[in-house]
Protein backbone atom coordinates (compact mmCIF):
# COMPACT_ATOMS: atom_id res chain seq x y z
CA UNK A 1 0.00 0.00 0.00
CA UNK A 2 1.71 3.18 -0.93
CA UNK A 3 2.62 5.43 1.98
CA UNK A 4 0.42 8.66 2.88
CA UNK A 5 2.10 11.94 2.73
CA UNK A 6 2.23 14.02 6.30
CA UNK A 7 2.96 17.48 5.38
CA UNK A 8 2.43 20.32 7.66
CA UNK A 9 -1.13 20.65 9.72
CA UNK A 10 -2.43 24.41 8.42
CA UNK A 11 -5.16 25.18 10.31
CA UNK A 12 -5.70 25.11 14.46
CA UNK A 13 -8.57 24.34 16.91
CA UNK A 14 -8.99 28.30 17.88
CA UNK A 15 -8.76 29.51 13.87
CA UNK A 16 -11.62 26.78 12.67
CA UNK A 17 -13.48 28.30 15.92
CA UNK A 18 -13.13 32.01 15.53
CA UNK A 19 -13.03 32.17 11.64
CA UNK A 20 -15.52 34.73 10.58
CA UNK A 21 -17.03 35.06 7.61
CA UNK A 22 -15.40 36.33 4.52
CA UNK A 23 -16.08 39.87 3.01
CA UNK A 24 -15.08 41.77 -0.21
CA UNK A 25 -15.91 44.84 -1.43
CA UNK A 26 -18.42 44.57 1.56
CA UNK A 27 -20.16 41.27 0.10
CA UNK A 28 -19.97 38.20 2.25
CA UNK A 29 -18.27 35.21 -0.16
CA UNK A 30 -17.38 31.92 0.71
CA UNK A 31 -13.95 31.29 1.46
CA UNK A 32 -11.62 27.99 1.73
CA UNK A 33 -9.02 27.47 3.69
CA UNK A 34 -6.53 24.37 3.44
CA UNK A 35 -5.43 21.73 5.96
CA UNK A 36 -3.17 20.17 3.81
CA UNK A 37 -3.35 16.73 1.83
CA UNK A 38 -6.91 18.18 0.45
CA UNK A 39 -8.60 18.62 3.28
CA UNK A 40 -10.36 22.39 3.44
CA UNK A 41 -12.70 24.17 5.68
CA UNK A 42 -15.25 26.21 3.90
CA UNK A 43 -17.08 29.33 5.21
CA UNK A 44 -19.79 30.38 3.57
CA UNK A 45 -21.23 33.64 3.41
CA UNK A 46 -24.57 32.77 5.77
CA UNK A 47 -21.57 31.54 8.36
CA UNK A 48 -21.89 27.79 7.87
CA UNK A 49 -18.45 25.90 8.06
CA UNK A 50 -18.19 23.10 6.32
CA UNK A 51 -15.19 20.23 6.16
CA UNK A 52 -14.72 19.08 1.90
CA UNK A 53 -11.75 16.72 1.28
CA UNK A 54 -10.35 17.49 -2.05
CA UNK A 55 -8.39 14.84 -4.21
CA UNK A 56 -7.91 12.96 -7.56
CA UNK A 57 -8.71 9.41 -8.80
CA UNK A 58 -8.00 8.00 -11.98
CA UNK A 59 -7.11 11.47 -13.41
CA UNK A 60 -10.58 13.05 -12.38
CA UNK A 61 -10.73 15.66 -9.30
CA UNK A 62 -13.36 14.54 -7.00
CA UNK A 63 -14.72 16.29 -3.95
CA UNK A 64 -15.88 14.52 -0.60
CA UNK A 65 -18.39 16.49 1.73
CA UNK A 66 -16.96 15.59 4.93
CA UNK A 67 -19.42 17.29 7.62
CA UNK A 68 -19.92 20.77 9.24
CA UNK A 69 -18.23 22.13 12.39
CA UNK A 70 -18.59 22.01 15.25
CA UNK A 71 -20.55 18.93 14.98
CA UNK A 72 -17.53 17.64 13.09
CA UNK A 73 -14.52 18.87 15.13
CA UNK A 74 -10.63 20.04 13.32
CA UNK A 75 -9.50 16.88 14.93
CA UNK A 76 -12.70 14.49 13.36
CA UNK A 77 -11.96 15.73 9.97
CA UNK A 78 -8.25 14.99 9.97
CA UNK A 79 -9.02 11.45 11.16
CA UNK A 80 -11.79 11.31 8.29
CA UNK A 81 -9.02 12.14 5.99
CA UNK A 82 -6.89 9.63 7.08
CA UNK A 83 -9.94 6.70 6.54
CA UNK A 84 -10.57 8.52 3.42
CA UNK A 85 -6.60 8.48 2.00
CA UNK A 86 -6.69 4.54 3.10
CA UNK A 87 -9.39 4.02 0.68
CA UNK A 88 -7.15 5.64 -2.05
CA UNK A 89 -4.44 3.65 -1.03
CA UNK A 90 -6.65 0.69 -1.43
CA UNK A 91 -7.88 1.65 -5.20
CA UNK A 92 -11.29 2.74 -3.77
CA UNK A 93 -13.09 5.81 -5.13
CA UNK A 94 -14.57 7.36 -1.69
CA UNK A 95 -16.94 9.38 -3.51
CA UNK A 96 -17.95 6.27 -5.52
CA UNK A 97 -18.11 4.20 -1.99
CA UNK A 98 -20.46 6.90 -0.31
CA UNK A 99 -22.79 6.57 -2.93
CA UNK A 100 -23.00 3.31 -3.16
CA UNK A 101 -23.56 3.29 0.84
CA UNK A 102 -26.39 6.03 0.35
CA UNK A 103 -28.30 3.61 -2.52
CA UNK A 104 -27.99 0.51 -0.32
CA UNK A 105 -29.42 2.94 2.78
CA UNK A 106 -32.09 3.93 0.13
CA UNK A 107 -32.97 0.63 -1.02
CA UNK A 108 -32.83 -1.03 2.57
CA UNK A 109 -35.74 1.83 3.41
CA UNK A 110 -37.57 1.48 0.92
CA UNK A 111 -37.77 -2.72 1.74
CA UNK A 112 -38.68 -2.07 5.04
CA UNK A 113 -41.49 0.11 3.93
CA UNK A 114 -42.28 -2.38 1.38
CA UNK A 115 -42.33 -4.73 3.99
CA UNK A 116 -44.40 -2.83 6.54
CA UNK A 117 -47.34 -2.52 3.78
CA UNK A 118 -47.08 -6.47 2.77
CA UNK A 119 -48.09 -8.10 6.29
CA UNK A 120 -51.05 -10.09 6.60
CA UNK A 121 -53.47 -7.36 8.45
CA UNK A 122 -52.32 -4.30 5.59
CA UNK A 123 -53.46 -7.25 2.90
CA UNK A 124 -56.44 -8.16 4.36
CA UNK A 125 -57.77 -4.71 4.75
CA UNK A 126 -56.85 -3.67 1.17
CA UNK A 127 -58.69 -6.45 0.22
CA UNK A 128 -61.78 -5.79 2.22
CA UNK A 129 -61.40 -1.95 0.90
CA UNK A 130 -60.85 -3.54 -2.82
CA UNK A 131 -64.42 -5.35 -2.34
CA UNK A 132 -66.65 -2.13 -0.92
CA UNK A 133 -69.45 -1.73 -3.21
CA UNK A 134 -68.81 -4.87 -4.36
CA UNK A 135 -69.83 -7.45 -1.58
CA UNK A 136 -72.64 -6.40 0.90
CA UNK A 137 -72.11 -4.51 3.88
CA UNK A 138 -72.86 -7.13 6.05
CA UNK A 139 -70.61 -9.33 4.58
CA UNK A 140 -67.79 -7.23 4.62
CA UNK A 141 -68.62 -6.75 8.36
CA UNK A 142 -68.57 -10.46 8.95
CA UNK A 143 -65.61 -10.94 7.03
CA UNK A 144 -63.77 -8.07 9.00
CA UNK A 145 -64.86 -9.99 12.57
CA UNK A 146 -63.37 -13.02 10.99
CA UNK A 147 -59.61 -11.56 10.71
CA UNK A 148 -59.72 -9.72 13.63
CA UNK A 149 -60.95 -12.88 15.39
CA UNK A 150 -58.53 -15.34 14.43
CA UNK A 151 -56.35 -14.19 12.18
CA UNK A 152 -54.74 -11.20 12.34
CA UNK A 153 -53.54 -12.33 16.54
CA UNK A 154 -51.43 -15.04 15.22
CA UNK A 155 -50.30 -13.37 11.78
CA UNK A 156 -51.50 -9.80 11.09
CA UNK A 157 -48.05 -8.65 11.59
CA UNK A 158 -45.95 -11.08 9.56
CA UNK A 159 -44.76 -10.39 6.07
CA UNK A 160 -47.29 -12.56 3.85
CA UNK A 161 -44.29 -14.18 1.63
CA UNK A 162 -43.36 -15.08 5.31
CA UNK A 163 -46.27 -17.27 6.02
CA UNK A 164 -46.31 -21.16 6.04
CA UNK A 165 -49.61 -23.49 5.05
CA UNK A 166 -49.24 -24.88 8.75
CA UNK A 167 -49.55 -21.28 9.99
CA UNK A 168 -52.77 -20.93 8.34
CA UNK A 169 -53.99 -25.04 9.16
CA UNK A 170 -53.12 -24.15 12.85
CA UNK A 171 -55.89 -21.05 12.96
CA UNK A 172 -58.24 -23.30 10.88
CA UNK A 173 -58.27 -26.04 13.58
CA UNK A 174 -58.23 -23.90 16.44
CA UNK A 175 -61.27 -22.15 15.20
CA UNK A 176 -63.06 -25.91 14.89
CA UNK A 177 -61.70 -27.05 18.38
CA UNK A 178 -64.33 -23.89 19.77
CA UNK A 179 -66.97 -26.23 17.74
CA UNK A 180 -67.35 -23.54 14.66
CA UNK A 181 -66.96 -26.23 12.18
CA UNK A 182 -68.16 -24.36 9.80
CA UNK A 183 -66.31 -21.21 10.12
CA UNK A 184 -63.27 -22.50 9.30
CA UNK A 185 -63.89 -23.41 6.13
CA UNK A 186 -65.04 -19.86 5.55
CA UNK A 187 -62.55 -18.56 6.65
CA UNK A 188 -60.50 -20.57 4.43
CA UNK A 189 -62.27 -19.55 1.92
CA UNK A 190 -61.60 -15.77 2.36
CA UNK A 191 -57.78 -16.25 3.13
CA UNK A 192 -57.85 -17.84 -0.56
CA UNK A 193 -59.45 -14.98 -1.90
CA UNK A 194 -56.50 -12.73 -0.27
CA UNK A 195 -54.08 -14.67 -1.49
CA UNK A 196 -55.16 -14.64 -4.98
CA UNK A 197 -55.19 -11.22 -4.48
CA UNK A 198 -51.89 -10.21 -3.13
CA UNK A 199 -50.57 -12.77 -6.54
CA UNK A 200 -51.88 -10.62 -8.60
CA UNK A 201 -50.18 -7.55 -6.98
CA UNK A 202 -46.82 -9.80 -7.03
CA UNK A 203 -47.24 -9.82 -3.19
CA UNK A 204 -46.58 -13.27 -2.75
CA UNK A 205 -44.77 -15.44 -5.15
CA UNK A 206 -47.58 -18.79 -4.87
CA UNK A 207 -51.36 -19.00 -3.11
CA UNK A 208 -50.34 -21.15 -0.31
CA UNK A 209 -54.12 -21.19 0.52
CA UNK A 210 -54.98 -23.30 -2.48
CA UNK A 211 -51.91 -26.24 -1.85
CA UNK A 212 -54.16 -26.65 1.82
CA UNK A 213 -56.62 -29.64 1.04
CA UNK A 214 -59.31 -28.82 3.72
CA UNK A 215 -60.39 -32.10 3.60
CA UNK A 216 -57.36 -33.98 5.12
CA UNK A 217 -56.84 -31.08 7.61
CA UNK A 218 -60.50 -30.08 9.27
CA UNK A 219 -63.20 -32.06 9.97
CA UNK A 220 -66.27 -32.51 7.45
CA UNK A 221 -70.28 -31.07 7.82
CA UNK A 222 -72.94 -31.43 6.46
CA UNK A 223 -74.52 -28.47 4.66
CA UNK A 224 -76.69 -29.04 1.19
CA UNK A 225 -76.97 -25.55 0.87
CA UNK A 226 -73.29 -25.56 0.06
CA UNK A 227 -73.08 -27.09 -2.82
CA UNK A 228 -74.44 -23.77 -4.87
CA UNK A 229 -74.18 -20.62 -4.33
CA UNK A 230 -77.17 -17.97 -4.68
CA UNK A 231 -75.83 -14.70 -3.51
CA UNK A 232 -75.39 -12.44 -6.43
CA UNK A 233 -72.06 -10.96 -4.80
CA UNK A 234 -70.67 -14.14 -4.16
CA UNK A 235 -71.66 -15.38 -7.66
CA UNK A 236 -69.40 -11.98 -8.62
CA UNK A 237 -66.53 -12.94 -7.27
CA UNK A 238 -67.37 -16.59 -8.79
CA UNK A 239 -67.59 -15.36 -11.91
CA UNK A 240 -64.20 -13.32 -11.50
CA UNK A 241 -62.24 -16.05 -9.95
CA UNK A 242 -62.79 -18.20 -13.36
CA UNK A 243 -61.91 -15.50 -15.61
CA UNK A 244 -58.53 -15.64 -13.21
CA UNK A 245 -58.26 -19.17 -13.62
CA UNK A 246 -54.86 -19.76 -15.32
CA UNK A 247 -55.22 -23.46 -16.36
CA UNK A 248 -55.23 -24.76 -19.95
CA UNK A 249 -57.15 -23.23 -22.24
CA UNK A 250 -60.03 -25.67 -23.05
CA UNK A 251 -60.47 -26.17 -18.58
CA UNK A 252 -60.11 -22.36 -18.64
CA UNK A 253 -63.50 -21.67 -21.58
CA UNK A 254 -64.87 -24.67 -20.61
CA UNK A 255 -65.36 -23.02 -16.79
CA UNK A 256 -66.14 -19.53 -18.45
CA UNK A 257 -69.05 -21.19 -20.58
CA UNK A 258 -70.49 -23.11 -18.15
CA UNK A 259 -71.98 -20.73 -16.26
CA UNK A 260 -74.28 -19.86 -19.00
CA UNK A 261 -75.39 -22.75 -19.96
CA UNK A 262 -75.97 -24.94 -17.28
CA UNK A 263 -74.97 -27.75 -18.76
CA UNK A 264 -74.70 -31.45 -17.15
CA UNK A 265 -70.87 -32.10 -16.51
CA UNK A 266 -70.96 -34.92 -19.44
CA UNK A 267 -72.82 -32.94 -21.81
CA UNK A 268 -70.07 -30.01 -21.72
CA UNK A 269 -67.38 -31.72 -21.60
CA UNK A 270 -68.41 -33.88 -24.54
CA UNK A 271 -69.67 -31.30 -26.84
CA UNK A 272 -68.79 -31.41 -30.37
CA UNK A 273 -68.15 -28.43 -32.75
CA UNK A 274 -71.29 -30.21 -35.06
CA UNK A 275 -73.44 -29.49 -32.47
CA UNK A 276 -73.22 -25.81 -32.64
CA UNK A 277 -75.28 -23.44 -34.90
CA UNK A 278 -72.94 -19.91 -35.09
CA UNK A 279 -75.75 -18.87 -37.13
CA UNK A 280 -79.00 -19.91 -35.28
CA UNK A 281 -77.32 -19.42 -31.87
CA UNK A 282 -78.23 -23.22 -30.78
CA UNK A 283 -76.75 -25.65 -29.20
CA UNK A 284 -78.37 -28.98 -30.05
CA UNK A 285 -77.56 -32.27 -27.66
CA UNK A 286 -78.20 -35.36 -29.47
CA UNK A 287 -80.68 -37.63 -27.84
CA UNK A 288 -78.15 -40.40 -27.00
CA UNK A 289 -75.83 -38.04 -25.28
CA UNK A 290 -78.99 -37.20 -22.76
CA UNK A 291 -80.03 -38.45 -19.99
CA UNK A 292 -83.40 -38.68 -20.83
CA UNK A 293 -82.63 -39.78 -24.41
CA UNK A 294 -84.44 -36.86 -25.91
CA UNK A 295 -82.61 -34.57 -28.14
CA UNK A 296 -81.90 -30.98 -25.97
CA UNK A 297 -81.64 -27.92 -27.63
CA UNK A 298 -79.94 -24.43 -25.86
CA UNK A 299 -80.03 -21.03 -26.79
CA UNK A 300 -77.15 -19.14 -26.65
CA UNK A 301 -76.52 -15.84 -25.93
CA UNK A 302 -73.99 -13.33 -27.31
CA UNK A 303 -71.71 -14.06 -24.01
CA UNK A 304 -71.86 -17.70 -24.36
CA UNK A 305 -71.16 -17.35 -28.42
CA UNK A 306 -68.57 -14.76 -27.96
CA UNK A 307 -66.59 -17.41 -25.54
CA UNK A 308 -67.40 -20.33 -27.78
CA UNK A 309 -65.37 -18.21 -30.49
CA UNK A 310 -62.38 -17.38 -28.20
CA UNK A 311 -61.52 -20.76 -27.93
CA UNK A 312 -62.59 -21.97 -31.23
CA UNK A 313 -58.80 -21.04 -32.55
CA UNK A 314 -57.53 -23.99 -30.18
CA UNK A 315 -59.74 -27.10 -30.96
CA UNK A 316 -61.25 -25.96 -33.61
CA UNK A 317 -60.05 -29.32 -35.85
CA UNK A 318 -60.66 -31.32 -32.63
CA UNK A 319 -63.88 -33.30 -32.68
CA UNK A 320 -64.80 -31.58 -29.00
CA UNK A 321 -64.70 -28.16 -28.13
CA UNK A 322 -62.87 -28.91 -25.06
CA UNK A 323 -60.87 -31.58 -25.70
CA UNK A 324 -57.84 -32.75 -23.50
CA UNK A 325 -54.88 -30.94 -23.92
CA UNK A 326 -52.93 -34.04 -24.12
CA UNK A 327 -55.12 -35.79 -26.62
CA UNK A 328 -56.99 -33.78 -29.51
CA UNK A 329 -59.41 -36.87 -29.68
CA UNK A 330 -60.04 -37.23 -26.78
CA UNK A 331 -62.52 -34.92 -23.80
CA UNK A 332 -61.58 -33.35 -20.68
CA UNK A 333 -61.50 -35.75 -18.27
CA UNK A 334 -64.35 -36.53 -15.40
CA UNK A 335 -62.98 -34.24 -12.71
CA UNK A 336 -62.17 -31.58 -14.54
CA UNK A 337 -64.53 -28.95 -13.73
CA UNK A 338 -64.52 -29.56 -10.08
CA UNK A 339 -60.86 -29.81 -9.68
CA UNK A 340 -61.15 -26.21 -11.40
CA UNK A 341 -63.00 -25.19 -8.92
CA UNK A 342 -61.02 -26.26 -5.90
CA UNK A 343 -58.08 -24.83 -7.65
CA UNK A 344 -59.84 -21.02 -7.78
CA UNK A 345 -61.30 -21.46 -3.90
CA UNK A 346 -64.70 -22.56 -4.48
CA UNK A 347 -64.59 -26.24 -4.35
CA UNK A 348 -66.69 -26.39 -0.69
CA UNK A 349 -69.15 -23.98 -2.05
CA UNK A 350 -70.46 -25.24 -5.51
CA UNK A 351 -69.80 -28.52 -7.85
CA UNK A 352 -70.37 -28.82 -11.50
CA UNK A 353 -73.52 -30.01 -11.14
CA UNK A 354 -74.14 -26.85 -8.53
CA UNK A 355 -74.78 -24.27 -11.56
CA UNK A 356 -77.57 -25.94 -12.46
CA UNK A 357 -79.39 -25.49 -9.32
CA UNK A 358 -77.85 -21.73 -9.22
CA UNK A 359 -79.81 -21.26 -12.32
CA UNK A 360 -82.52 -22.89 -11.07
CA UNK A 361 -83.07 -21.13 -7.64
CA UNK A 362 -82.32 -17.43 -8.96
CA UNK A 363 -84.53 -17.79 -12.29
CA UNK A 364 -87.71 -19.63 -10.13
CA UNK A 365 -87.10 -16.54 -7.08
CA UNK A 366 -87.09 -13.83 -9.83
CA UNK A 367 -90.91 -14.41 -10.83
CA UNK A 368 -89.97 -13.55 -14.53
CA UNK A 369 -90.33 -16.59 -16.00
CA UNK A 370 -92.85 -19.37 -16.51
CA UNK A 371 -91.17 -22.55 -14.38
CA UNK A 372 -92.14 -25.00 -17.43
CA UNK A 373 -89.82 -22.85 -19.57
CA UNK A 374 -86.89 -23.17 -16.50
CA UNK A 375 -87.23 -26.85 -16.06
CA UNK A 376 -87.47 -27.41 -20.16
CA UNK A 377 -84.09 -25.58 -20.06
CA UNK A 378 -82.87 -27.93 -17.67
CA UNK A 379 -84.12 -30.61 -19.66
CA UNK A 380 -85.87 -32.08 -17.16
CA UNK A 381 -89.29 -33.87 -17.82
CA UNK A 382 -92.50 -33.44 -17.56
CA UNK A 383 -94.22 -36.33 -16.10
CA UNK A 384 -97.64 -34.98 -17.97
CA UNK A 385 -96.64 -36.61 -21.51
CA UNK A 386 -99.22 -34.86 -23.37
CA UNK A 387 -98.18 -31.35 -22.12
CA UNK A 388 -94.66 -31.87 -22.29
CA UNK A 389 -94.80 -32.78 -26.21
CA UNK A 390 -97.47 -29.36 -26.71
CA UNK A 391 -94.57 -27.17 -24.58
CA UNK A 392 -91.25 -28.59 -26.48
CA UNK A 393 -93.00 -27.01 -29.65
CA UNK A 394 -93.76 -23.07 -27.79
CA UNK A 395 -91.05 -22.48 -25.69
CA UNK A 396 -88.25 -21.43 -27.93
CA UNK A 397 -88.83 -17.54 -27.79
CA UNK A 398 -89.43 -17.64 -24.24
CA UNK A 399 -86.18 -19.47 -23.87
CA UNK A 400 -84.19 -17.85 -25.68
CA UNK A 401 -85.51 -14.25 -23.16
CA UNK A 402 -84.69 -16.43 -20.32
CA UNK A 403 -81.18 -17.21 -21.45
CA UNK A 404 -80.50 -13.64 -22.20
CA UNK A 405 -81.61 -12.75 -19.27
CA UNK A 406 -79.47 -15.34 -16.99
CA UNK A 407 -76.46 -14.35 -18.81
CA UNK A 408 -76.96 -10.63 -18.09
CA UNK A 409 -77.24 -11.29 -14.55
CA UNK A 410 -74.34 -13.41 -14.11
CA UNK A 411 -72.31 -10.43 -16.50
CA UNK A 412 -73.82 -7.61 -13.83
CA UNK A 413 -72.89 -10.05 -10.79
CA UNK A 414 -68.89 -10.13 -12.27
CA UNK A 415 -69.36 -6.50 -12.45
CA UNK A 416 -70.56 -6.13 -9.24
CA UNK A 417 -74.18 -4.44 -10.23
Amino acid sequence: MPKIPTDDKRLSDAFVKTVKVYMEDGEAKNKSYSDGRGLVLIVTASGAKLWRYNYSFNGRKEKYSIGQYPQMTLKMARDKRLDLERLRADGINPVEQKRGLKLRFKLEQEKKKEESQNTVKKLCEAYLKLKKGVLKDTTLIKHSQRLIKDVYPLMGDKNIKEIKKVEVITILQRIQERGALESAFRVARLLNSIWRYALQLDKVEHNIIADIVLKDVLKTYKNENFRTITDKSRIGELMNAIDGYGGEHPTRYLMKFLPHVFARSANIRLMEWSEIDFIAKCWTIPKHKMKMKIEHKIPLTDEAIRILKEIQPYTKDNLYVFSSPYNRFKPLSDGTINKALRLIGFHDEIVAHGFRAMFSTITHESGLFRGEVIEALLAHKDTNKVRASYNRANYENEKKEVMKWWSNYLIEAKNGN
